[in-house]
């Protein structure tokens, strides 16, 4: 068995050693290639990820880059280069936190061959805020079954470097989803089109929240317009097929924002265009 772990990488210089050695310390009998997707960054990064090459049994694969590509399109070169039977998800300001992280995903899936992918409970680290947090585990077992109905009612999943891949559904997957800002909701919402999603109990990776990251920097406020912005994209996708549970999880946003249910007939009317001008305001 192949598995294949990508590393994403954009000037992550003060993160990547920790990144990597949490991905050399993973104990699994499978041949593991790490594809090094490195966005062209213009600190040290690749450099310090090519120290470590001769340090482990796994093999290094370095994408080709003579210009950035931006997080999308990273993401579309680095699926088109595997092979393997799983795809591991490692983004530079990430690591893992046991050496179990890659076996427990493979054992999971082999034993529900049904499902289509599977992600981890996680740390959140609030970086510039000094604190961390785990979501709770209310569960039975030590997994449960997600669908893409649920997720479309909130981004149950909060971070790639927690998601693992089945390689038959990435070398498959649908290149339109290129055209639009997508991440691991988006991406579970897909995949849960071909199988359950499996949401595992263990932690076994963290999620570094820091006011350079993509997300992170940006205010509550933008979150929620781009998120908006976002679900009338992937609503449109999956041809309107989950238009209720997306409402649901729109009016939930719209709250936030306006703090008053009465507003809902107003926001309606607000065009995608509309959003995007807030959405630019908001970020720049």
């Amino acid at each position: 068995m192949k598995v294949n772990v990508i590393l994403i990488t954009y000037n992550h210089a003060n993160y990547i050693r920790q990144t990597l050695e949490s991905i050399l310390m993973q104990e699994t009998p499978h041949d593991v290639e790490i594809i090094v997707a490195d966005d062209c960054s213009t600190d040290n990064t690749v450099g310090i990820i090519k120290e470590y090459e001769d340090k482990t049994r796994f093999t290094f694969t370095f994408l080709s880059r003579t210009q950035n590509l931006g997080y999308v399109r990273n993401y579309q070169q680095a699926f088109a280069a595997c092979g393997g039977d799983y795809v591991v998800i490692m983004e530079g300001d990430d690591y893992w936190v046991k050496p179990s992280h890659i076996q427990n995903h493979v054992d999971h899936l082999e034993q529900l061959p049904e499902s289509s992918m599977s992600y981890n409970r996680h740390i959140r680290l609030f970086a510039d805020q000094n604190r961390e947090e785990i979501f709770d585990w209310t569960a039975d077992k030590d997994y449960e079954s997600v669908t893409t109905e649920q997720l479309t009612m909130s981004n149950r999943i909060g971070n790639l470097s927690c998601c693992v891949f089945r390689g038959k559904l990435i070398r498959e997957i649908d290149r339109k989803l290129f055209d639009m800002e997508i991440a691991d909701w988006m991406l579970g919402m897909y995949m849960g089109q071909f199988g359950a999603l499996l949401y595992l109990k263990d932690v076994t990776s963290a999620y570094r929240i820091h006011d350079n990251g993509q997300w992170s920097r940006m205010d509550e406020k933008a979150q929620c317009l781009r998120v908006i912005e976002l679900i009338n994209e992937y609503d449109k996708y999956f041809d309107y097929k989950y238009t209720d549970t997306f409402t649901k999880h729109k009016r939930r946003l719209e709250i936030l924002l306006y703090g008053d249910k009465s507003l809902r007939g107003f926001i309606k009317n607000i065009t995608p265009e509309f959003i995007r001008r807030i959405y630019r305001k908001t970020v720049n």
